[in-house]
């Protein structure tokens, strides 16, 4: 190429410029790429492969196969947004190696793992890219009583440093498809950013099979329930209890005991828990009477399904006032079986539970117990102001360590008594230790651990002295109860005097409320309140009312709700 040759007195410039701007212009480009592809690398170091240094301020791992990346993306943005520290690790061929893999990136603060993807069948190796093997450890218990002599479980990936404490909370995402889990995701979005903060929040749905286990038991199972919703449920959350068993106070009218569970299902509450009996795909309840009510022979007796895997698509209730379901029976969270589990197709439902906590294999009322009161102290009582814990996988968590713990240490009221009827009446040689330890693995969550439950704020709610004076009339007292109230929130607040459950002695049949299922509201009343400002509220009482009773009030807020109780008792 001939140039001409360049003047000093002229400015530099190159000749041909065209194909050299290409060539910046090409260059360019790269720099550009290789800074954006150096910048992802960065993104994915901090939340898909942390260095060692790195992993001990990872909060949660996610273990899952590349084909769920793209649909994760919505879940770990929401999760960050939050101020949480994701990490991804993938699973591999056995449960052993995928522990290495999730604490290889995780540390000592992580509290969440996120499993993505079902489990192998039983006795299958994994064959599948989506699947996630779980753990097979030994059931010396509850083979005893005709289960398996192992029980699958995910609890052992939580235990980062071997000492049989877990470390962080697992629940399992039992998705096939990244359509399943895009679906999982937006409910759980749903669920979250929900503004629907309604009376449902405040419900506590029991359904109660008839135990079968004998009379003594089954004596000692229903005065366990009935502590349990006296003493663990703190006052101002509002049970409605549906029992198996005909002409039982919480046996609810009609003819079709399911149909009416379902009703109250769609009716919304902020935990579902069934107690009874169960299988693989359903919930089993036990008839113990004869047509007429009257007790049955033990041969007579019969087996009908409540809720099982044709039907679960009758459970309606959109995601945003989505139950978290505690099924305390048998076999219902079996996730290594072939096809869906009754807990897997509740949670995977359109219309579903948010999440469901479920038992593998075999489970025993005295482990189940333990495991129950554990969950409800933490749901109820745990986080910094005492009315909940923040996360779903924080109740899992407290609930595992409480069975777990080799130091009983001070115990509640309620978990004394059910220690003491456990050594009464469990048969000999069961080991009570061993029996809690096995219902710590055997409780699987299948939901995503860090869901966040909205635990409500805490009402200012005080009784005092009323003006105005008891009326007679013909010998019968009227009396006012005066109630302050003072909310953290604005919006509308429900100050309502209720019976207590345990003054049940027969169930209404005209209660037509959705939220007053067994007619134990006396009278209530409806005002809008501002954040920050005391009101005062005189509630008058009908005639010759008089026992125990129960103030209860509930704010529906914007972007939150309150709530508070107080239990009182008018002489005669």
């Amino acid at each position: 190429m001939n140039q001409q040759p360049i003047s000093m007195s002229q400015p530099f410039v190159w000749q041909n410029q065209k194909p050299l701007m290409r060539w910046i212009a090409m260059t360019s480009r790269l720099i550009f790429l290789h800074s954006c592809t150096f910048a992802l690398l960065g993104l994915c170091s901090a939340f898909i492969h942390p260095s060692a240094t790195d992993a001990a301020e990872v909060d949660v791992v996610v273990v899952a196969s590349p084909e769920f990346d793209e649909s994760l993306q919505p879940w770990i943005q929401m999760r960050s947004d939050e101020g949480l520290r994701v990490a991804i690790a993938r699973p591999a061929d056995n449960a052993s190696d995928t522990h290495q893999q999730i604490w290889n990136v995780g540390g000592a603060d992580t509290r969440y793992i996120v499993l993505v993807g079902d489990t192998p069948d039983y006795d299958t190796p994994r064959n599948q890219p989506h699947q996630i093997p779980t753990w097979m450890i030994p059931a010396p218990v509850t083979s005893r009583f005709g289960s398996t002599s192992t029980l699958p479980t995910d609890l052992p990936y939580g235990d980062r440093d071997g000492d049989r404490v877990s470390d962080a909370a697992i629940g399992r995402l039992p998705v096939r498809s990244a359509e399943q889990l895009a679906s999982v995701i937006g409910r759980i979005e749903a669920y979250e950013n929900s503004d629907d903060f309604g009376l449902w929040r405040r419900s506590f749905q029991l359904t109660g099979g008839v135990g079968g286990f004998g009379a003594m038991v089954d004596t000692a199972i229903e005065s366990v329930t009935r502590g349990v919703i006296t003493t663990v449920l703190p006052a101002d959350a509002k049970p409605q209890i549906a029992y198996a068993s005909p002409n039982h106070p919480f046996c609810p009218p009609g003819e079709s005991f399911t149909d009416a569970v379902l009703n109250r299902y769609r009716t919304g509450a902020r935990f579902w828990v069934y107690a009874g009996h169960g299988q693989i795909d359903r919930l089993e309840l036990l008839q113990t009477t004869a047509a007429d009510g009257k007790p049955a022979a033990r041969e007579h007796w019969s087996v009908e399904s409540l809720l099982n895997n044709q039907n679960a698509t009758q459970l309606e209730r959109a995601p945003e006032g989505a139950t978290i379901a505690v099924l305390l029976a048998c076999f219902a969270g079996a996730y290594d079986a072939p096809g869906d589990c009754l807990a897997e197709r509740m949670v995977l439902a359109e219309g579903g539970p948010i999440a469901v906590i479920a038992s593998s294999r075999l489970s025993m009322p005295y482990g189940n117990a333990c495991m129950g009161l554990g969950l409800l102290q933490s749901v109820y009582s745990g986080g910094p102001q005492n009315t909940g814990c923040d996360r779903i996988g924080d109740a899992m968590l407290h609930a595992a360590r409480s069975l777990q713990s080799k130091q009983q240490g001070k115990q509640s009221t309620m978990r004394v008594m059910v220690d003491t009827l456990a050594s009464m009446i469990s048969p000999a040689g069961t080991d009570l230790k061993q029996e809690r330890l096995e219902h710590a693995a055997l409780y699987q969550l299948l939901g995503d651990p860090t869901l966040r439950l909205h635990p409500p704020q805490p009402l200012d709610l005080s009784i005092e002295p009323s003006n105005q004076t008891d009326q007679q009339t013909d010998g019968v007292v009227a009396r006012s109860l005066s109630v302050a109230v003072t909310s953290p929130i604005a919006g509308t607040l429900i100050v309502a005097v209720e019976r207590p459950l345990t003054a049940i002695t027969k169930t209404p049949t005209d209660s037509t409320s959705e939220h007053d299922a067994h007619g134990t509201t006396i009278t209530e009343h409806q005002i809008e309140v501002s954040a920050g400002k005391r009101i005062l509220q005189t509630l008058t009482l009908p005639l010759g009312e008089s026992g125990p009773l129960i103030i209860r009030g509930f704010v529906h807020g914007k972007t939150g709700w309150a709530s508070a109780a107080q239990r009182t008792f008018l002489p005669d």
